[in-house]
């Protein structure tokens, strides 16, 4: 039986190139000797770089250093290839290949990891303990130096590709710097498929609207929209456009049309973070509430910012009234007398927060409610203290009058 034996050699790079250069004599005596010359004075300046050249273990970590960075320097200049590696040393200082290892390095973290948009600015210490960490600790290979390379320029062509996208959809960077390239890919996607009759980014209220026609069974998508779009676009960016939309097609467009999900509920719970949207003026938040809850602006009367105005809704239906944004008298005096019977009904304003309110507002609402409405009014509506009988309720309707919307005039009585 016939056995194979592989055999690793892992040496640096570096090492290799010099055995092979003297093997084959790329390297005499002379460059050996000027490499010798050299290696001290690289050692002792990354040592300084890094720590001090007046310590040993700091010495000894800055030979390693220097070798991995000539080492990553020299095969990616080489292509890996020894004959080449071997003239650069003969023909090129030490201290330059040393240098070399380490602008790469540098090149690479200056390159985005990620498709943030926020703009970018080198931050020295970062950039230093990224050369620190890559040049010993957890030295770069050849190939994984070159595979992180390809991903940053990746992410970084996605980059220029969403700028791209928001110029030509009228949208300033400082609308967008804090959402990643990919956010506003699928925006820019989704206006594009929904054939939007104004080419720009979503608002809250844009973005329903659009959701709204794609449900529709007579909604049908027009690919001459985005051939029109793309009509003076770049080549790279013509293809990134229809990859995207692709993209879309298979991934977002399938959640967005749930039946079972309203398109707010999508936009601030199941896809929250998918997309980018616009801020709008105080005008279109408004808008906003009108399109997705559209009984909830007609019992608050368009006033839902407003506390007394909730206070009162959610005291008429935890006493088991219809819901209200005001009270006349009598109907103030149902209300306190009907807690005063049975308590309060919190599941019933739970039930109708839910059913009516905007989703995004859902939990701030009910947190109003059971942390702060609720518990106040329960001591000042009730009419249990012997000492101060509150018979004609004069207590809990200046308790209504001052926290809720009551639209009798004089005296309470």
């Amino acid at each position: 039986m016939k056995h194979s034996v592989a055999i690793v050699d892992d040496r640096p790079f570096f090492e290799k190139a010099i055995r092979y250069g003297l093997e084959h004599g790329v390297l005499g005596r002379e460059q050996i000797n000027k490499i010798e010359a050299d290696a001290p004075k690289g050692i002792v300046q990354i040592a300084d770089h890094f720590g001090t050249a007046y310590l040993r273990t700091d010495l000894e970590t800055a030979a390693v250093r220097m070798a991995n960075l000539i080492s990553l320097y020299l095969e990616d200049c080489s292509n890996g290839d020894l004959q080449a590696a071997a003239c650069s040393l003969r023909d090129n200082t030490l201290l330059s290949h040393s240098r070399g290892g380490s602008e790469m390095l540098k090149r690479l973290h200056a390159m985005p990891s990620e498709t943030s948009l926020h703009p970018r600015k080198v931050d020295p210490l970062e950039q230093k303990f990224f050369v620190n960490e890559r040049s010993f600790a957890f030295p770069m290979s050849v190939a994984n130096y070159r595979e992180r390379v390809r991903q940053c320029q990746e992410n970084q062509m996605r980059i220029d590709f969403a700028h791209w996208l928001a110029r030509q959809m009228n949208t300033k960077q400082e609308e967008y710097e804090n959402f990643s390239a990919e956010e506003l890919i699928r925006s820019a996607m989704l206006v594009l498929f929904a054939n939007a009759k104004l080419l720009e980014m979503p608002s809250k209220t844009q973005f329903i609207k659009l959701v709204e026609s794609l449900r529709k069974k007579s909604f049908k998508p027009k690919q001459v929209a985005v051939e029109a779009f793309l009509r003076d676009a770049p080549d790279l960016f013509k293809v990134l456009t229809r990859q995207s939309m692709q993209k879309f097609i298979d991934d977002s467009l399938p959640r967005l049309l749930l039946a079972e999900k309203s398109a707010d509920e999508l936009l601030n719970a199941e896809m929250q973070g998918a997309f980018f949207i616009r801020e709008m003026p105080e005008d279109d938040v408004v808008a906003y509430d009108k399109l997705v809850a559209r009984e909830w602006v007609r019992i608050t009367k368009g006033e839902a910012d407003d506390p007394a105005v909730l206070a009162t809704i959610f005291l008429n239906i935890a006493t088991g009234h219809p819901p209200k944004a005001s009270a006349l008298l009598k109907e103030a005096k149902s209300m306190i007398e009907s807690f005063r019977k049975t308590g309060f009904d919190s599941n019933a304003v739970m039930s109708f927060i839910d059913e009516h309110a905007p989703f995004e507002q859902r939990e701030d609402l009910k947190a109003m409610w059971s942390q702060d409405l609720r518990p106040d009014a329960e001591i000042h509506l009730a009419d249990n203290d012997p000492q101060m009988p509150d018979v004609y309720m004069d207590r809990a309707l200046k308790y209504f009058r001052k926290n809720c919307v009551a639209t009798w005039k004089g005296s309470s009585r």
